[in-house]
């Protein structure tokens, strides 16, 4: 782990592997270019739906948005903050999963159709 602890997980480091050796971000960008663009669909489809329930949950729990001025607002939506992105890394190896999966549709339908060059046709950068 990072920062001098031994706790055997990976503290988010997103291109490694987990401590099961599950899927990372080494892998989605073996597939080049519909990878890396099936990658940041997933995330935006995540971050899309995720925003929007916490700020739903966060209206639930106060009767009202927050007021920034407020410190106990301010503190609750750092609350909010902290939490959703605990959990946001608690789901990395699924939105990893759903990237993957998504692979081949990107390749068919968007960057073929855009006209990307595959990572696979040329030399590979790293």
């Amino acid at each position: 782990g990072g920062g001098g602890d031994d706790d055997g997980d990976d503290d988010g480091d997103e291109e490694g592997k987990g401590a099961k050796g599950g899927v990372s971000f080494a892998d989605i960008k073996k597939y080049g270019v519909a990878g890396t663009v099936a990658y940041a669909l997933t995330e935006l489809v995540f971050w899309l739906v995720s925003l929007p329930i916490a700020s739903f949950l966060f209206v639930q729990a106060s009767g009202h948005l927050p007021d920034f001025s407020d410190n106990a607002d301010r503190a609750a939506v750092l609350a909010y903050v902290f939490a959703g992105v605990n959990l946001a890394r608690l789901v990395v190896p699924l939105r990893f999963g759903v990237a993957l999966a998504a692979v081949p549709w990107v390749d068919a339908n968007i960057v073929s159709r855009f006209g990307a060059k595959r990572d696979d046709e040329g030399p590979r950068q790293d």
